[in-house]
């Protein structure tokens, strides 16, 4: 039995121990005529140490029994450790692992551990383990100055930038190849992302844009009630979401929709090493992915806007229309002329450069994920992260941009 079970040369991977020396046998032990527990004893009277084993060392029959780590201290220090397993009826990978604890403890004694009286296919199985159980990794410690880390943080920020910049620029010179054919951007990729940058996100963008319209009414009418100036609220549903909400709502859709699929689609493509694939055979990535994804979205983004500005507008004045005496041509009429052409102007600007941050961002935390599973869903986190963050940063500073020129 025992050189049957050995034959074949594998690594056991053995739960931790569970059964003590000193436990009974199981209830099916001797008496039933089954094997006997595992059992072991060490014997030192004659000069050389000896570890009998015995019973069946499988895990069947409880073969379990752990080898505590200072099992061996009385015996004397130099010797050769014995193994005697003339009484050992089956084992399977417990006993090995048993014997590598045994393994463990000798080499703490001071003893020279024999293998050569185990069966072969015990040997071979016990080689095949490790010298010394693996070590935890170190934590790390950060020693490094506080001046230090903001410098590395500094320089860090400003590659990345640079880095962000060159994208821009060859993205900027790839479209500008498109209109002569030679950017080596494949035009089904060019039609496939904007399809889904564009006509797949009408509904979620219609749905929002509609419900931010009616709140935006809902709230105003409120307010504007007070003062007997309820139809004004067409004025401040039309320019509130033509200069700020709906380029905004919009572009946190996107960013949240497709930015994070740019991250998620380039980071899996780069675990599976197409990137990689596409560097060796001097297929250039920028007009390869980059280009597509940033011109789609860029292309899609304005009008995008302009669809969301006009159903915002539509749900204020379905909320406006239920709660005011007004007519629908009156609220209407008020909104167009209240709001200026420059406010789309603006917003439709805006939500160029939106587009651009977005696609850019999550194409280069696309290629600076990892290559594992979890990192694909860490890039597409990130992505969105920063497109958010980076779209109200942007609008802040086209806000001052707006004030310092009176638009």
């Amino acid at each position: 039995m025992p050189e049957q079970t050995g034959q074949a040369e594998y690594a056991a991977v053995v739960l931790p121990h569970v059964m003590t020396q000193n436990q009974p046998p199981p209830p099916d032990g001797p008496a039933s005529g089954t094997p006997a527990h595992a059992a072991w004893s060490l014997e030192t009277q004659t000069g050389t140490p000896v570890l009998r084993l015995s019973g069946s060392w499988d895990v069947a029959h409880g073969g379990m029994a752990p080898f505590p780590a200072d099992g061996l201290q009385d015996a004397p220090r130099g010797q050769t450790l014995q193994i005697d397993t003339s009484q050992i009826t089956n084992w399977d990978s417990a006993f090995v692992a048993f014997l590598w604890d045994v393994k463990q403890a000798a080499g703490h004694a001071g003893l020279e551990f024999d293998p050569t009286s185990l069966p072969d296919g015990a040997q071979r199985l016990l080689a095949l383990l490790p010298r010394e159980p693996a070590q935890p990794p170190a934590p790390k410690t950060n020693t490094d100055a506080l001046l230090t880390r903001v410098g590395d943080a500094t320089l860090q920020a400003l590659n990345e930038t640079g880095t962000v910049a060159c994208m821009a620029a060859e993205t900027t010179q790839g479209a500008a190849k498109t209109l002569t054919g030679k950017s080596g951007m494949r035009w089904k990729d060019l039609a496939t992302d904007l399809w889904n940058a564009g006509p797949s996100a009408l509904l979620i963008v219609g749905v929002v844009n509609f419900l931010v319209g009616a709140i935006l009414a809902f709230v105003g009418l409120i307010e504007l009630r007070r003062f007997a100036a309820e139809i004004y609220v067409a004025n401040l549903v039309g320019i509130a979401c033509a200069r700020e909400i709906s380029a905004i709502m919009t572009a946190i859709i996107m960013a949240g929709r497709t930015g994070g699929a740019y991250a998620a689609r380039i980071s899996t493509m780069l675990g599976n090493e197409e990137i990689d694939a596409l560097e060796v055979f001097g297929i250039p990535v920028s007009s390869y992915i980059i280009l597509p994804s940033i011109l789609s979205l860029s292309l899609m983004m304005p009008l995008l806007y302009i669809y969301g500005t006009l159903i915002a507008i539509l749900g204020g004045f379905v909320v406006a229309m239920s709660m005011m005496s007004a007519s629908a041509v009156g609220y209407l009429t008020t909104t167009f002329d209240g709001v200026a052409l420059h406010e789309f102007v603006f917003g439709f600007v805006k939500s160029f450069f939106f587009a651009s941050f977005i696609a850019l961002a999550a194409c280069r935390v696309g290629l600076k994920a990892g290559r594992s599973a979890a990192d694909v869903g860490i890039a597409a986190t990130r992505a969105v992260v920063i497109g958010i963050v980076g779209i109200i940063a942007m609008d802040a500073i086209f806000a001052v941009i707006a004030n310092a020129l009176d638009i």
